[in-house]
């Protein structure tokens, strides 16, 4: 390890072997990043995992909980009682308690919420290694980096989490510890300037730093296409469909689309979906193909067969897709909220009002009529995206950990 090195800590969400969100890619790019320029790495999934086999690049080490069998930590747990009861020594009661928690770990599905915070604490207490920076990624792994983190505690948050509370199986509780992570301590990082707004909001005088997201130009990559024919009728729309939560837009998207397809008769207008989506391929209000779940390459190449980007999203923080379609060239419609560090109205994107079914069909017709406006989006996107580098956003979260470490105000 290089003398002006640092061992950094990144405590993440339990890992998918195949599929991932945007947040725990943003996530790792920036593990990758931090590991290419000589820092240790170490990222701590909370939850019993496989090592995510989508992400190629190296981004130090996985201290990942391997899936054991619940029947054989079952059997050492009833071994051990069986051992004790003869004696019913402390040394013995210890033992058992450390094969009932072998057992539980290895029973995430049956876990509640408070079984899962228990068994987080016992098996973090012991997993965090000594080092420079603990930083935390996601509400339910705040508290945990408060407790047991090492060296300096941080905090880099991918969304205002308060408001995705309705997502999950007990809102009250979310809601809660949410907003409790952003009450901790740490030193906290948001990926976009209306996260840093909304925490600064919520918790006066926190310590706030500005850490950005990117683009793996590798992979989404491509140029705006030339100016269509006057005469050309087609286009092709692609969205994300946000894996079934009602603030991706999807709704208002197909609302959307199918105003416009009722307003221009004369277009085909053909929409693609990735991801999981509110409502099927077949709906009454806007049918559309489904492509999948789609890995990063096939995504740009899908982005590429497209004509426009089409996003709806109640609010975001430096969301992927409508920055991915831009760099692989594509004219973009998104809403505001979390995209500003890239989508400037009329200019690079056409920006419209979240939740408005109108609004979204408005600026998709000004692309879809309007070939040369069409075109000047897609140019000025693209030269946007091409802005977003993870070198660039590797220098500046190495700054801030460097910054939080030498405990210098923001």
């Amino acid at each position: 390890m290089a003398a002006n090195s640092l061992r950094v800590n990144i405590v993440v969400p339990p890992l998918h072997r195949e599929k991932f969100t945007g947040g725990i890619l943003c996530i790792l790019e920036h593990a990758h990043q931090l590991h290419k320029r000589g820092h240790q790495v170490t990222i701590i999934p909370t939850r019993p995992c496989d090592a995510p086999a989508w992400f190629k690049k190296e981004f130090g080490t996985l201290l990942h909980w391997a899936p054991q069998s619940a029947g054989g930590a079952l059997g050492r747990l009833i071994g051990t009682v069986a051992g004790w009861l003869p004696r019913r020594d402390a040394a013995g009661k210890d033992a058992i308690r450390r094969d009932f928690m072998g057992l539980v770990r290895n029973l995430p599905q049956l876990w509640t919420a408070e079984l899962e915070q228990a068994v987080q604490h016992h098996e973090l207490r012991r997993m965090i290694p000594p080092a420079d920076i603990t930083i935390a990624t996601q509400y339910s792994t705040a508290l945990p980096v408060y407790l047991f983190g090492t060296g300096k505690l941080g905090y880099f948050m991918q969304h205002y989490e308060v408001i995705f509370a309705n997502d999950t199986p007990d809102p009250t509780l979310t809601r809660k510890v949410a907003a409790m992570s952003y009450r901790l301590g740490l030193a906290m990082m948001a990926n976009s300037p209306w996260l840093y707004d909304q925490v600064d909001k919520a918790v006066p005088g926190a310590s706030l730093r500005l850490s950005p997201n990117a683009l793996d130009h590798n992979i989404f990559n491509g140029s705006p296409k030339p100016l269509a024919a006057p005469d050309d009728r087609k286009v092709t729309l692609i969205s994300y469909g946000g894996r079934h939560v009602a603030w991706k837009g999807f709704k208002e998207m197909a609302e959307a689309t199918a105003i416009v397809r009722r307003r221009l008769p004369h277009y085909q207008i053909d929409w693609h979906v990735y991801g999981g989506a509110a409502l099927p391929p077949d709906n009454p209000i806007a049918p559309y193909k489904d492509l999948g779940f789609l890995q990063p390459l096939a995504l740009a190449e899908a982005y590429r067969q497209a004509d426009i980007l089409l996003s709806a999203s109640w609010y975001e923080s430096f969301p992927l897709f409508p920055a991915e379609a831009m760099a692989c060239g594509l004219a973009t419609v998104t809403t505001q909220p979390g995209t500003e560090q890239y989508a400037i109205p009329g200019q690079t994107a056409e920006v419209v009002e979240a939740q408005s079914p109108e609004s979204v069909a408005a600026g998709l017709e000004r692309l879809i009529i309007d070939h040369a406006h069409r075109q000047r989006i897609a140019q000025a996107g693209w030269e946007m995206a091409r802005t977003l580098t993870w070198e660039a956003a590797g220098d500046a979260m190495e700054a801030n950990i460097r910054s939080i470490v030498a405990e210098q105000t923001p």
